[in-house]
């Protein structure tokens, strides 16, 4: 530490006991300081050697043994962790003061750009650059259009937070990795010039996040091998809670979190071989890791079940950055390719297989047995989604609510519906499903949103005592301007915001729930009101109620099915009732369908309800003139 070391190397053949001993050590030492643990041993030893390893708290394993072994560039890889992985402002700092008078470098202020610094390496092995005159943009002017593109997009990265990025480049023939670092007051370039040892991967088919292979490679990759009729095994892992974990942390604490799942996805993969097995970062929170079964087929879908499982427990362990243990609730899709199979249909089978195991709240792996047809269908509702926003197809239906003891319509609940040109209605559950798989969430939420607003702001003012329910995900109340702009978006419609009413999915998983709290009691104060929606249907109900500024607990529709015929679901509806009563809730039952459900309500004092009994879903237009006629 008084060195100012940025790798500890510890070589544990003959010394497995004390070695591990020393990693926990470090590791526990290096709980701010961002060096990395570089572990050598001999991997035919000791079983398990690696994985010790790892659980001790070590960054970097070598089989020091194995004849292919490289430690320099086992060295290399750690100081890159510590440079793009583990380091904050100090870490980099500290690398590069060290590299100051021998790597090819620059720097400039923040605060004044005429504050710049260009090492000699640099001037002495740019020659054609005029440093004296463009110290700051000489090499930027030597760049194709396309390269500036990215140098563009890469401080655009810095500027929203990320405190560290990079750029690949060519100059001269030559392939650069452009590493990028804000240490607050100073912004600081590095150059690393890449050897091609890879044809297979192409000096392009890094992800410069994590040190993976990316989307195309892992593409190529899958393709080489099912051309030759190999059999392969897809796993894509994706965490449910990413999009709340970006939004309640900041974009750097979700790009460091990448980074860890892919130094562990690399860790548990190790004893594979780089011909038998890929890890690669698809996009976005997406991991896909890949296995050629070719010479064990013999209980293939087991094997990587149980192989996915372990996966699950390992990788998705919670991360700690800056002092906060961050859960991950990671989900898988499995597939395995057929014989007729390309590369496009395995990961799309993948893709359904994941959006399904996203889904769900108790089941986090599935394995695919999605169609060709249904991949197809899905590939073109993915497709479509874009072009519907533009066309209008994206509407929303209102769904009465009642007051039980009077039947007095009180509001509705705006849902959203998709009027695709050939495929008719499609319901919400699709639509997110859809938009979620294309990346649309948030645009989706935010259209509906408007449409809602605007809807019941031209109800009639003889219809100025509804109140109108939204739906709310996670995502949405994760993000920092969430207050502002709903809002907003209340304000520019014309609405009020003390008829509205924010509906937050019961099942869906708040990361934050402080910040959750603070942001929906700021709304609350403003005149808007909260409802717990779906109750019941979750595993995080209690800490919700407990925690969240709540006005309306609403009863999952499949518990209210059968309440007039089972004495065990009137008990658990009863209970549920109760209990929001003692928390000063007012309670919202929704699928109510028969005469006796509604009566079992009324006695058990449940305050609204919805569902088919009175009104399903409605159009707009059909809403004004069903609420005309009630009141």
């Amino acid at each position: 530490m008084s060195s100012n070391a940025l790798i500890a190397m510890i070589d544990l053949r003959d010394a497995v006991d004390d070695g591990l001993a020393a990693i926990v050590d470090l590791a526990n030492l290096d709980e701010n300081s961002g060096i990395a643990i570089l572990a050598l041993a001999d991997g035919g030893a000791q079983d398990d050697i690696a994985a010790k390893c790892y659980h001790a708290g070590a960054t970097h394993f070598l089989d020091i043994a194995n004849p292919q072994a490289n430690l320099e560039q086992a060295i290399n890889f750690a100081y890159r962790y510590v440079e793009n992985v583990h380091g904050g402002a100090e870490a980099t700092h500290d690398l590069n003061r060290l590299l100051t008078q021998v790597g090819e470098q620059w720097s400039f202020s923040k605060g004044d750009i005429s504050k710049n610094w260009v090492s000699e390496k640099l001037k002495s092995n740019m020659p054609e650059v005029d440093f004296d005159t463009y110290p700051t943009t000489g090499i930027y002017r030597l760049l194709s259009v396309e390269e500036r593109a990215r140098v563009r997009g890469a401080m655009g990265r810095l500027r929203s937070g990320a405190a560290q990025t990079a750029i690949a480049h060519v100059r001269n023939g030559d392939k650069i990795i452009h590493h990028l670092h804000d240490s607050g007051e100073r912004i600081h370039g590095r150059l690393e010039y890449i050897v091609d040892n890879d044809a297979e991967l192409g000096w392009t088919g890094r992800d410069l996040l994590s040190g993976l292979r990316n989307g195309s490679a892992a593409r190529n990759w899958m393709r080489c091998r099912l051309e030759t009729g190999r059999s392969l095994g897809l796993i894509m892992f994706g965490l449910k809670n990413f999009a709340t974990i970006n939004a309640a942390y900041g974009r750097a604490i979700g790009d460091e979190i990448m980074r860890r799942i892919g130094q562990r996805l690399i860790t548990e993969t190790i004893d594979h071989s780089a011909d038998d097995c890929l890890v690669a970062r698809m996009d976005g929170q997406n991991f896909v890791v890949v296995m050629d079964f070719e010479h064990d087929r013999e209980g293939l879908v087991q094997n990587l079940e149980r192989y996915t499982e372990k996966l699950l427990g390992r990788v998705f362990e919670p991360i700690s950055v800056e002092a906060r243990e961050i859960g991950l609730v990671a989900r898988a899709g499995v597939a395995i390719a057929g014989d007729s199979a390309d590369e496009t249909l395995l990961i799309r089978q993948a893709t359904l297989a994941l959006a399904e195991a996203m889904a769900s709240d108790a089941l986090p792996l599935k394995i695919s047995a999605s169609s060709e047809k249904n991949i197809l269908l899905e590939q073109q509702l993915e497709a479509d989604l874009l072009h519907a926003f533009e066309r209008g197809d994206i509407t929303i239906a209102l769904q009465p609510q009642i007051k039980v003891d009077t039947g007095q319509l009180t509001g509705a609940e705006a849902l959203a519906r998709w009027n695709h040109p050939e495929l008719g209605f499609l319901g919400a559950a699709t639509l997110f499903s859809v938009a979620e798989r294309a990346g649309l969430m948030e645009l989706l939420s935010s259209h509906i949103h408007k449409l809602a607003f605007k809807t019941a702001a031209h109800w009639p003012e003889s219809l100025s005592f509804l109140r109108l329910s939204i739906n709310v995900t996670a995502g949405d109340i994760a993000n920092a301007d969430f207050v502002k702009a709903m809002m907003l978006g209340i304000e520019d419609a014309g609405f009020e915001a003390a008829r509205t009413t924010l509906e937050i999915t019961e099942s869906e998983l708040i990361g934050d729930i402080t910040s959750a709290a603070q942001r929906l009691g700021a709304l609350r104060e403003l005149g808007l009101r909260i409802a717990i929606d779906d109750f019941g249907t979750g595993y995080s109900s209690l800490s919700y109620l407990k925690n969240l500024p709540l006005d309306y607990l609403k009863i999952d529709s499949g518990l209210t099915a059968d309440i007039s015929g089972s004495t065990k679901d009137q008990v658990v509806v009863k209970s549920i009732i109760e209990m929001a009563h003692s928390l000063d809730l007012s309670v919202i039952a929704e699928g109510v369908e028969t005469e006796a459900q509604l009566a079992t309500l009324a006695e058990q004092g449940c305050e609204y309800f919805q569902g088919f009994l009175r009104s399903g879903p409605i159009s707009a237009e059909e809403f004004e003139i069903y609420a005309l006629r009630s009141n």
